[in-house]
């Protein structure tokens, strides 16, 4: 089993004075992606984007977080690395959730993302490539493990995860680390939570 970070890069802050007020909601992670694989043995990433007319955002839900494409490439080129010596997936997702936002400019903006990424980052395991209107595929990455997320801040009861996710990984993270999954990867929340 593949321990994964569930929206990994909601430690990050957010872009916009307001969005620090959903902070509580949206924040799955409290660590770094490098202390996450390094100190606590993630070897899968959630990352989830949206496009602006500036670029690329990183992204959960309505927060868009402090980040450039140029940490971001830092970043991956990081894990590229890392990914040389053991396996290392990215689960890339176009953090889009309504049919307006759900236009053509986002769909080949998206299409474009991770083709690039699969050609700058040969040791790196993408995979879904999909969005989260509708779950439709965008783009088709070689990888397609099977992933556990129920244990994340998707859990039942829906709303003590998708409204408290710390309080949640609190309560349960010990648990369901050792129940673990039958599924190729666990994707959870606060992975320094054990």
């Amino acid at each position: 089993m593949i321990l994964g970070s569930h929206n990994a890069w909601s430690y990050l802050p957010p872009r916009k004075w307001w969005q620090r007020l959903l902070r509580f909601t949206a924040r799955c992670q409290r660590v770094n992606i490098a202390r996450q694989v390094a100190e606590f043995g993630v070897q899968c990433v959630d990352l989830r984007v949206r496009f602006a007319a500036d670029g690329v955002r990183l992204v959960h839900g309505i927060v868009e977080y402090q980040y450039t494409r140029e940490e971001l490439e830092q970043e991956l080129t990081r894990l590229n690395a890392w990914g040389s010596r053991v396996p290392m997936y990215v689960r890339v997702l176009l953090d889009v959730r309504t049919k307006r936002a759900y236009t053509q400019y986002q769909r080949e903006a998206f299409w474009q993302f991770c083709n690039e990424l699969e050609m700058l980052y040969p040791y790196l395991r993408f995979w879904c490539g999909r969005n989260l209107y509708n779950w439709n595929t965008i783009y088709t990455f070689h990888y397609a493990p099977t992933c556990e997320e129920r244990n994340a801040s998707v859990c039942r009861p829906k709303w003590l995860g998708d409204w408290f996710p710390l309080p949640y990984a609190l309560l349960h993270n010990h648990r369901n680390r050792e129940r673990g999954t039958d599924k190729d990867i666990l994707l959870i929340d606060f992975v320094d939570i054990t």
